[in-house]
């Protein structure tokens, strides 16, 4: 809904990292439902980011063809969020 009303210079990242990392994979080794998946990639075509953990990704042996095209890969995935959170981004979990 946030990406639907005003105002307009809303930016979503979702980071993914430890077991979260499967839903950016393109071929997840733990179970990921169609319908995550098919809401993944909606949500990036919205302009939606998503950020793949280069830590987790090394310890899957994992690399950037592993990962659904989308997928932007840091070198760090906790770092990554606090450099988001200085930059403004508010963190929010559920």
């Amino acid at each position: 809904a946030m990406l639907r009303k005003p105002p307009d210079n809303i930016h979503l990242v979702v980071p993914a990292i430890g077991p979260g990392i499967h839903i950016l994979a393109k071929r997840p080794r733990r179970p990921v439902p169609e319908i995550i998946r098919q809401r993944v990639a909606s949500l990036s075509a919205y302009g939606v980011s998503f950020h793949a953990c280069g830590n987790t990704m090394k310890s899957l042996d994992w690399g950037k063809a592993d990962m659904l095209d989308f997928a932007e890969i840091v070198e760090v995935g906790a770092e990554d969020l606090m450099l988001l959170q200085e930059q403004g981004y508010s963190y929010i979990s559920w």
